[in-house]
């Protein structure tokens, strides 16, 4: 028998599919990994360097002192460039010896960035130790049929906790902030909504970030952003835009032309957002309409990298805020109209995020 023969033992499909699944049992290493790369300040070393840097170069810059940090972060790093958040090359040392040069990789470029435009406050909020007792707790939460995973890993829900922790209330504040960069930039670029509108709320729009982008594409705007009075009382300066203290859920919502939800309707139940729909409706002029920034739901699993992406979203809703979901069309069609809107009308879609509007009926 040739050698070939021998090794003919599976498929070229099932040895993929083999791998593929093999890697699903360790794939949470890959955020972790990255995780403790960003905070050792090797991302950021690597974004400042104009070269390439060997393990041991990186160790000594950042003043490590373990003998053997540079052994391990070789380790830490081989994998992270064999999934493309950076680069290698494979040289020798003074001895002989193979000897691997860090650099950034195509996929570093999102969670290191001078404009703000990264996902590594959000990989630090959601790879939090807070944040991962959730998934411990999620058969729990399907057997008892009552409270969501993070409530009965961490005694209290989400929104509670973040009032509670200075540290990861720090973490969310500024995973928020992140995101909105990062998305609604490239949603400016697209939705055209807001070109004919007067004034604008953010509901829920934390320190103002958001609004900051729409004014800088909108000058002719005035800005209400309107959150919780320790949220705002830290909100961002900038042309047209207001901060306004208040809850949404017990305080009148600023009155607006278009009022803006982003990342808000799926972090809460049907109820709750039916609730605060209604509440929308009565702060809208007639031709006024709500502006919905959220994922939207396929009602089939197909394995594209966008559907694969919402329906991981809609697990993280699951596991940490109480009753959240990425809700499809179908779901928003529902709470909109019991609220008293049409049928969500799409304005555009970037990647897996969608602008849906939501005007009122007669």
């Amino acid at each position: 028998m040739s050698l070939d023969e021998t090794l003919a033992v599976t498929t070229a499909q099932e040895d993929e599919e083999y791998l593929f699944a093999f890697k699903q049992n360790m794939i949470s290493c890959v955020p972790l990994v990255l995780k403790a790369t960003i905070e050792l300040g090797i991302l950021k070393l690597l974004f400042e360097s104009s070269a390439q840097l060997s393990p041991t170069q990186i160790a000594s810059r950042l003043s490590i002192k373990n003998p053997d940090a540079g052994s391990t972060i070789d380790r830490i790093l081989r994998l992270l460039a064999s999934f493309s958040f950076l680069s290698c090359t494979l040289t020798r040392d003074k001895a002989g010896r193979p000897e691997r040069m860090y650099g950034l990789g195509p996929l570093s470029k999102y969670y290191v960035s001078e404009e703000g435009a990264s996902m590594a406050p959000w990989l630090l909020l959601i790879f939090d130790e807070i944040s991962l007792r959730s998934w411990f707790y999620l058969k729990d939460a399907v057997i008892q049929g009552e409270g969501d995973p993070f409530k009965l890993a961490n005694g209290t829900t989400l929104f509670n906790y973040i009032g509670i922790d200075p540290r990861y209330n720090n973490h969310f504040n500024n995973a928020m902030k992140c995101l909105s960069t990062i998305f609604m930039g490239n949603i400016m670029d697209t939705y055209h909504g807001f070109e004919n509108a007067k004034t604008v709320v953010d509901v829920g729009g934390g320190v103002g970030e958001c609004l900051k982008l729409i004014l800088s594409k909108h000058p002719h705007l005035r800005g209400i952003n309107f959150d919780l009075p320790n949220v705002v009382k830290n909100g961002l300066s900038y042309p047209g835009l207001e901060h306004v203290g208040g809850s949404f859920v017990d305080d009148p919502i600023p009155k607006g032309d278009i009022l803006l939800a982003k990342w808000q309707f799926h972090s809460f139940t049907d109820e709750f957002v039916i609730q605060l729909l209604k509440k929308c409706w009565s702060a809208l002029p007639a031709s006024g309409k709500v502006v919905i920034i959220d994922p939207v739901s396929p009602e089939y699993p197909g394995s594209d990298l966008v559907t694969r992406a919402t329906f991981t979203s809609d697990m993280v809703m699951l596991a940490l805020p109480p009753g959240g979901k990425d809700r499809t069309l179908r779901e928003v069609e529902v709470v909109a109209r019991a609220a008293g809107f049409s049928s969500p009308k799409v304005g555009c879609q970037v990647l897996n995020m969608w602008a849906l509007e939501l005007y009122k009926t007669a």
